[in-house]
């Protein structure tokens, strides 16, 4: 097979953003926080489908997919979108039945194709990756149909106590998480959303903002796309963060500072549910936290007396040890002229 370039597989996302996208956006006038439907962009998106087609079939030249083109995998995916309800095996049927007599390929293969344009449609991470090195957390979908599966996976009750907890205002990631000393990590697979990983020192947030504003609830549970959204305008407030750029290795969708605020009836923890017990996990995280160095005082605002009173008693102490110090200094240099006379003039 030969591996297509770059421009062609971002033709070929922005082809599958236009056909399965598009219906559902074309009714959508305004944007999560207000803005026209015409300053969404898909950059983010065409990084994605770029390094999935070539992590999962272009490196591979083919040898662990049966679909070995790029337009083939469109198509899947576009299948996989208009018949939600379809089993995993009838899925298959369907696809073997259209590339079967062209294509000699095992059944694992087939199932990669299948995994890879599941993962183009939903941004989840569906199966391993053939000779992945320590591959993260993954979906392992067997059965039933792709829209039942998904729902099965995020539409599980909350397991927390947290009776009318608030989320606070100051709750945006970078003042959390610089207090907590837990790193941010932005991720491609929307089921890693929010999760604390290593230990509790890196947390995973899903930043496509311009991919979750195009879809509907077709495939989705009611309401998780929406609640997504809300969670990062709560962890990334637009009045804070959108005249600031975030720094990563990876391209970050610029839509993530984007999403507005949330007003304090909003930040009731009783309104997420999809997402509730890992606010809660990141809110015991933030209360827990003890600020260990300077930057991290600095940044804890959580008690405004006690963050006022310590930068005052070090403001105290700065200027005490500078008068300490000028005192010592003209002391030393009494001394000094007391044991060394003055020159005489010239």
């Amino acid at each position: 097979m030969s591996t297509p370039s770059n421009d062609s597989v971002d033709a070929l996302a922005l082809a599958l953003v236009e056909h399965l996208w598009r219906p559902s956006f074309s009714t959508k006038k305004r944007l999560f926080n207000g803005d026209p439907a015409r300053d969404l962009t898909h950059d983010t998106y065409c990084e994605y489908y770029r390094g999935q087609w070539h992590l999962v079939a272009g490196n591979s030249d083919g040898r662990y997919v049966a679909v070995q083109t790029a337009d083939a995998t469109n198509w899947l995916a576009q299948e996989l979108a208009t018949n939600p309800t379809k089993t995993r095996e009838e899925i298959l049927e369907r696809l073997k039945s259209k590339y079967g007599l062209v294509v000699s390929a095992d059944d694992e293969a087939w199932d990669t194709s299948v995994n890879l344009a599941a993962r183009l449609l939903l941004m989840l991470k569906f199966g391993v990756v053939k000779h992945q090195r320590m591959p993260r957390r993954y979906l392992s979908w067997t059965s039933a149909s792709l829209q039942s599966f998904v729902k099965d996976h995020f539409d599980v009750a909350p397991v927390l106590n947290c009776d009318h907890l608030r989320l606070p205002k100051t709750f945006d990631a970078w003042g959390v998480f610089a207090i907590a000393g837990i790193e941010i990590d932005f991720t491609d697979n929307l089921a890693d959303h929010l999760l604390l990983v290593e230990d509790d020192s890196k947390v995973l947030i899903f930043h496509h903002a311009s991919f979750l504003e195009c879809q509907d609830d077709s495939l989705f549970p009611d309401g998780l796309v929406d609640e997504t959204l809300r969670t990062l305008a709560l962890l990334f407030p637009q009045s804070e963060f959108s005249k600031q750029k975030t720094r990563h290795h990876c391209t970050v969708d610029p839509r993530l500072t984007l999403c507005g605020n949330l007003q304090a009836e909003d930040r009731q923890i009783e309104r997420f549910r999809f997402w509730r017990d890992r606010l809660v996990i990141l809110k015991q995280a933030y209360d827990d936290a003890t600020p260990r160095t300077l930057s991290q005082w600095w940044c804890d605002r959580r008690n405004g007396v006690q963050w006022y009173t310590f930068w005052v008693a070090i403001l105290v102490l700065l200027i005490t040890t500078f008068l300490g110090l000028m005192q010592c200094i003209e002391g030393a240099l009494q001394v000094y002229r007391a044991y060394v006379p003055a020159m005489p003039p010239p």
